[in-house]
């Protein structure tokens, strides 16, 4: 499974009191690498409000291995599984850049939702084939 990568920086602003990445800002990393992805592919959450649909995180799993630490440098990696139904499952990982140290792993699903906010139940061909072109990108 191949992953796409970007590069952020723990800010100040991130870090409790001993030093360490506040473990809530691990979910914004995550957040992050999603949309750095699903940019190239017009499968942010503005397209998909301008499609005509919603898609909320319905579960969230996130597993922690170290902290990171003020001023590091960190890669956050992103891929996506094959849908098998009409959800969508990001994967991430978080390593420290210095030593590709895994810090944190974890994923995210969300479903479609249409304007009346009912559950679609089969992915609309329109962002069926962005997903396709987003799962290409990932296999080369």
């Amino acid at each position: 499974m191949k992953y796409h990568e970007m590069e952020t920086r723990v800010r100040f602003n991130e870090v409790d009191q001993w030093g360490m990445v506040w473990h809530g800002h691990y979910l914004s990393y995550f957040e992050m690498g999603r949309i750095d992805l699903a940019r190239g592919f017009g499968l942010t959450p503005s397209d998909f409000v301008k499609m005509g649909y919603t898609a909320p995180v319905i579960e969230l799993r996130c597993n922690y291995k170290e902290p990171a630490r003020d001023d590091e440098f960190l890669i956050i990696r992103t891929t996506l599984e094959k849908p098998t139904k009409a959800a969508l499952t990001f994967r991430y990982q978080i390593l420290r850049k210095r030593d590709k140290r895994l810090l944190v792993e974890g994923e995210t699903t969300q479903v479609l939702l249409n304007k009346k906010k009912e559950l679609v139940l089969v992915i609309p061909e329109e962002i069926k084939k962005r997903i396709e072109r987003l799962l290409t990108y990932l296999e080369k």
